[in-house]
């Protein structure tokens, strides 16, 4: 699954995002629509990678040294990524609606930003979610407390692009 994720270019799914935008009320950073219009899939697909924390995160916000620190670093961990599972234009609209307000923010208010994955090491789940505001993948650990204000987690930057983004995630395959 990375590896299509990889090498399918983006815009290879024909999606209608002039319509998913007037309808989620928002227009989306084309590094989202670089993420989504590449393959499509069941709803989260697994996989398993390498963890090296000082390469997987590009720059710490709050908590310097918060990933590397972890038990995980040169290990193999779990990840998970979204996809769209349809790529018809009400389904692309649920499924985004879904990932920019669903379940995983607990009402809380994050600003633009959508659920995209997570990884699963030592100290928990690390969520990954993309600032549509910025266009920067970011990784968070809501499990370590304040569930609602969003930059008193831990959390970083992963990535500014798609490219580089993906680039940080190998599989098991790949190693």
């Amino acid at each position: 699954m990375l590896n299509d994720l990889k090498h399918t270019p983006a815009g290879t799914l024909d999606i209608d995002w002039v319509t998913v935008e007037a309808k989620l009320g928002f227009q989306l950073h084309e590094n989202i629509k670089n993420y989504f219009s590449r393959i499509s899939g069941t709803f989260c697909k697994r996989g398993y990678m390498k963890f090296e924390p000082t390469e997987f995160s590009k720059k710490c916000m709050n908590r310097d040294t918060w990933l590397e620190t972890d038990e995980s670093a040169g290990r193999f961990i779990d990840y998970t990524l979204c996809l769209l599972k349809d790529i018809d234009t009400e389904s692309v609209y649920l499924r985004l609606k879904e990932l920019f307000n669903g379940d995983w923010t607990g009402g809380n208010e994050f600003g633009c930003r959508a659920y995209i994955g997570e990884i699963i090491i030592n100290i928990g789940q690390i969520s990954i979610i993309f600032n549509n505001d910025t266009g920067q993948y970011e990784w968070v650990d809501f499990g370590w407390g304040y569930m609602d204000v969003y930059e008193e987690n831990p959390y970083g930057i992963i990535a500014d692009s798609t490219e580089e983004f993906l680039n940080k995630l190998n599989d098991e395959d790949e190693i």
